[in-house]
């Protein structure tokens, strides 16, 4: 996205994207742009979260299933409660969720720019569910750190791309495999 930024400048972008995933594009691309001397405009930066957003929407659709996921959605309970709390835009994660056919999967939705804490806090309140029966499941320390404001359990997903999959020394899963 930055072709013509530093190597030390890209490399810097990468490792705040990965160390802080689960951060809304919508306030990463402004600090990136800074970073590289691209002055924050409206404009500009409206530009830059089109071109971010092509590229995600295809890929995430793409994107090989982790193992035992599909299976964990289609298995949901009457009782479960499956909610998407996610630093991806509104419409880019509804878009995403209906081209691969699992939207109705859900009881609600959060994108960006609904903050974390605050979608897990409407949640609970709004479907009636108490703290203890929660878990947060993601794989971010915005995640982790959005479980720990709101009282919920919190379980990493592990992926290969994060610092902080190394750093967590709590609940941690690789794929969902036999998980409920």
């Amino acid at each position: 996205m930055f072709p013509k930024a530093p190597k030390n400048i890209l490399e810097k972008i990468k490792s705040h994207h990965l160390e802080y995933g689960g951060i809304s594009r919508l306030e990463k691309i402004p600090l990136y742009l800074d970073w590289v001397g691209i002055h924050p405009t409206e404009q500009v930066i409206s530009q830059y979260l089109d071109q971010f957003a092509n590229l995600v929407v295809q890929k995430v659709i793409s994107s090989p299933w982790v193992p035992g996921v599909e299976q964990l959605l289609n298995q949901k309970r009457n009782h479960q409660k499956f909610v998407i709390v996610t630093g991806t835009p509104q419409k880019e994660i509804e878009e995403i969720l209906l081209q691969l056919k699992i939207v109705s999967l859900f009881d609600h939705i959060f994108g960006a720019p609904t903050k974390k804490p605050n979608a897990i806090q409407w949640t609970l309140q709004n479907h009636d569910i108490i703290k203890e029966d929660s878990i947060l499941i993601g794989d971010s320390k915005t995640d982790w750190l959005a479980a720990n404001e709101t009282g919920i359990q919190f379980i990493l997903r592990e992926t290969d791309n994060s610092d902080f999959s190394v750093q967590y020394s709590g609940n941690k899963l690789k794929d969902f495999i036999g998980f409920i």
